[in-house]
């Protein structure tokens, strides 16, 4: 106590001034990596959400395909030739169509329709998939889908065969 009663002043805090200069470096970076990990969540979290929203609206495409697939495999040609944009049908009448389904076996099989990639933009679609046939062979598939009157319409599509690898290209194509 001091000369009148009064309590002697404290000494600062020891620690005070060595937090400041014996800091670990970590220490400085702390709010830097807690910025940093909120930002990676936000981003996270907005590509999520971006993904959804593509995955919501290439629903109604999904679906305008597998119909024309189950139509197609039912041998209801003329309802799958009206799932067509109106663009590609002014390029393929339904004769043409029959005939070029009837030179093509495999899409008449098609079975296990899988749709693995989405891409929707502006009234306009891109599925990646690929299907088996009745044999079990698998098929890349690609399908091009617009929007007319509010429907998506299937504008194109493309089908790949998938060759096996198994004999050199000399072997392949050898008749015996």
């Amino acid at each position: 106590m001091g000369e009148f009663g009064e309590a002697a002043p404290l000494p600062p805090y020891p620690l005070a001034r060595a937090r400041r200069r014996g800091r670990r470096p970590e220490g400085r970076f702390h709010p830097a990596i807690e910025i940093l990990w909120a930002g990676m969540i936000v981003a996270l979290i907005s590509v999520a959400g971006l993904l959804a929203l593509s995955w919501i609206q290439s629903q109604g495409a999904v679906a305008i395909v597998r119909e024309q697939a189950v139509a197609i495999r039912q041998g209801q040609l003329e309802r799958a030739y009206d799932l067509f944009s109106s663009s590609y049908r002014t390029g393929m009448s339904l004769p043409m169509f029959q005939r070029w389904l009837r030179r093509q076996p495999t899409l008449s099989g098609i079975q296990n329709l899988r749709i693995w990639g989405r891409s929707v933009w502006r009234g306009t679609a891109i599925l990646w998939g690929s299907f088996q046939d009745d044999l079990g062979h698998t098929y890349p598939v690609r399908y091009s889908l617009v929007r007319e009157n509010g429907d998506w319409r299937i504008d194109s599509f493309q089908v790949r065969a998938e060759v096996p690898e198994s004999l050199p290209n000399t072997e392949r194509f050898h008749y015996i």
